[in-house]
């Protein structure tokens, strides 16, 4: 059974929606999804006085720029819808009111003017309780990753990494495409300085923790490449998916964190900012 049943996706009226609208039909199509779309305006009354009719514009604009990307979406059992206010929580807030398994928003690079329309991303990744697919705007370049046809499957090998596995494998079914993994371990020269681990032991530790990416790839048929990186697993996954050609990114995350996992969501935080590649995040309960 299909992970996901029905999809929001959020869309900014006032900048190019090509790429998100793309990523969102293809996902739809592939994963047969309902979608609601919603674009979020900003509440007039709260910076011009006597502003109901500045108001009504802004609410005449916003269906305008619907009507004109609903073609777009033809054969989708789609709904469109205007909300007014935060996007943040208005997002989130959708989501859980219509019982919306997936969001899916556009993401920019981080830097210059882009760093605020990226922190609504990120701002819905942390607070959503579903799953987020960022789509990486990159200015007027068109997005040609929308078919995913190489996924790189991030884990930590834990438990609840099995759920990842599941949503990696529906995906690349869907999409007719390859899964690697990557794990990424700590330096270990920072381990050896800490604890005093001798060279030899840390050898013998990664070796097993190959064995047991290994192990863990093949138990869910994953047969692309098995990548085990030490350092800052955001800058580990974000290099390699950038090296070896990678269109999506899927990984997990905890809303707020577990104890000693605290670090999921920094690291999902930190691959969205920094990834060229679309990120696909699953979200883990605690």
């Amino acid at each position: 059974m299909m992970t996901y049943k029905k999809a929001l996706v959020a869309i900014n009226i006032y900048e190019n929606t090509e790429h998100v609208i793309a990523s969102a039909v293809a996902v739809a199509q592939k994963l047969k999804l309902k979608l609601d779309v919603i674009t979020v305006i900003d509440n007039a009354a709260e910076f011009v006085p006597a502003a109901m009719d500045f108001q009504k514009s802004l609410q005449e604009n916003a269906r305008q720029k619907l009507r004109e990307i609903k073609p777009k979406f033809d054969g989708i059992s789609t709904e469109f819808h205007i909300a007014q206010g935060n996007p943040n929580y208005e997002i989130t807030h959708y989501a859980e009111e219509h019982d919306c398994d997936l969001i899916i928003i556009g993401s920019h690079a981080r830097h210059g003017l882009n760093l605020l329309l990226g922190s609504t991303a990120n701002s819905v990744l942390h607070k959503s309780k579903c799953d987020v697919l960022t789509v990486r705007i990159r200015g007027n370049v068109p997005n040609q990753v929308t078919h995913y046809n190489k996924i790189l499957l991030a884990t930590d090998l834990e438990d609840d990494s099995a759920e990842v596995a599941q949503l990696a494998q529906e995906v690349a079914h869907a999409f007719s495409a390859s899964v690697s993994t990557i794990c990424v371990e700590g330096d270990p020269t920072v381990v050896t300085g800490i604890y005093g681990i001798v060279p030899e032991v840390q050898t013998q530790l990664t070796e097993d923790m190959q064995q047991t990416l290994e192990t863990w790839s093949n138990k869910h048929q994953f047969k692309g490449q098995r990548y085990l990186q030490s350092g800052s697993a955001a800058d580990e996954i974000t290099e390699t998916a950038n090296s070896h050609g990678y269109g999506l990114i899927i990984m997990g995350s905890h809303q707020r964190g577990a104890f000693g996992r605290f670090f999921l969501g920094s690291t999902a935080n930190a691959v969205l900012h920094h990834a060229k590649q679309d990120v696909l995040v699953k979200r883990l309960k605690l």
